[in-house]
């Protein structure tokens, strides 16, 4: 079977994705139009998938760099080398141009950066980036969890701001949170290279419950596999809402490894905390973990502005002042980082992994 959904690697082909028409349409008149694209939500939900499935369909060259945990522009250099050297007729229509970089060599098993320069990463990531707009007819370069690179931002803007000018058949797609250099990218400031030209942003949100039922019964069907609908329900209800990625390991682990229905969610769930975990202290690092997670456990539950403020002042040290301000710009970061959602007045954490995480502290 090759176009399964329970296939934990991202989907790549339009038969694979499920549930996603409107923002696939979406994507693919966009690249079509060489507009830039913001796709903003949380990990696991398909971000990775919905732009491999657009490539595919369009036929375009791809270039995918997941930049997690990647904070300098060396670091970017050595992953789009890395991303290239994974494509050989690209590496192959860029021989020419890349043998006259400086600091950079080719052999027949790929680029490599020389090891005895002193290698300047943005200019020759920028150079790189100018063979392959000179190079190819239209190329899709997505950066996956650019918000990563916030400390460069005014470097990479810079760049940005460059192949825009210069390149339209280079197409960018950011995917991530609204957080760090995602958010100046997509609002850009009157300084900014960027300004009057903000990539266009399609949310990507978890699967509504009828979708999140849908998509487990029709994984299933295609391995035969018989799932009762109070089970499929219950694993959707109790434990894994509607991200994509949580449903399709449950679904894997039912299917594939053939695990009982309380083993596949006990097994799901504690794969998803692990993930989870890391991408909590991830986003805690530099910030007043105290204060972050009060306000998240409480709102974990739901809770309204009031309450959160509470739980905040509560976790301080006794006879701390805790101002208005302060629970603003958390809450501000945590709705920027796709951790929290407020809806008609009420704050509450979509992602259920996230949910069993801080409840469980």
């Amino acid at each position: 079977m090759t176009e399964n959904l329970f296939d934990l690697t991202p989907k790549d082909s339009v038969d694979a994705l499920f549930g996603r028409d409107k923002e696939l349409d979406e994507v693919v008149r966009l690249i079509k139009a060489k507009r830039w694209i913001a796709l903003l939500g949380p990990r696991m939900v398909g971000k990775t998938s919905l732009i491999k499935v657009a490539n595919n369909k369009l036929g375009s060259t791809g270039i995918y760099m997941n930049l997690w945990g990647i904070k300098t522009t060396y670091g970017v250099l050595t992953s789009l080398i890395s991303t290239i050297n994974t494509q050989k007729s690209l590496r192959e229509k860029l021989y020419d141009s890349i043998r006259s970089i400086s600091g950079i060599s080719i052999s027949s098993n790929g680029i490599s950066i020389t090891k005895s320069s002193t290698i300047q990463p943005l200019k020759t990531t920028w150079e790189l980036l100018n063979a392959i707009g000179n190079q190819t007819e239209k190329c899709v370069i997505e950066l996956d969890e650019v918000q990563e690179l916030s400390s460069v931002a005014g470097q990479f803007h810079r760049i940005l701001g460059n192949i825009f000018n210069t390149y339209p058949n280079l197409v960018f797609v950011f995917t991530g949170s609204m957080f760090g250099l995602m958010k100046t990218i997509t609002e850009p400031a009157p300084s900014s290279p960027l300004y009057g030209r903000a990539p266009a942003k399609i949310p990507i949100r978890s699967f509504p419950r009828e979708i999140s039922i849908g998509f487990l019964k029709k994984g299933f069907a295609q391995y035969k596999t018989p799932v009762s609908g109070d089970q499929i329900t219950e694993a959707v209800d109790n434990h894994l809402g509607g991200i994509p990625g949580w449903l399709t390991l449950y679904g894997s682990n039912v299917a594939l490894r053939k695990m009982s229905q309380k083993r596949a969610i006990e097994e799901t769930v504690s794969e998803g905390l692990k993930i989870t975990r890391i991408e909590l202290e991830h986003f805690l690092d530099r910030k007043d973990k105290k204060a972050y997670i009060a306000a998240m456990k409480v709102i974990a539950k739901t809770a309204r502005w009031s309450e959160i403020k509470d739980a905040v002042r509560n976790a301080k040290n006794e006879g701390t002042t805790v101002n208005d301000g302060t629970i603003h710009n958390i809450l501000d970061n945590l709705k920027d980082g796709m951790l929290a959602n407020l809806e008609e007045g009420t704050y509450s954490i979509g992602d259920p992994m996230m949910r069993h995480l801080l409840l469980r502290r």
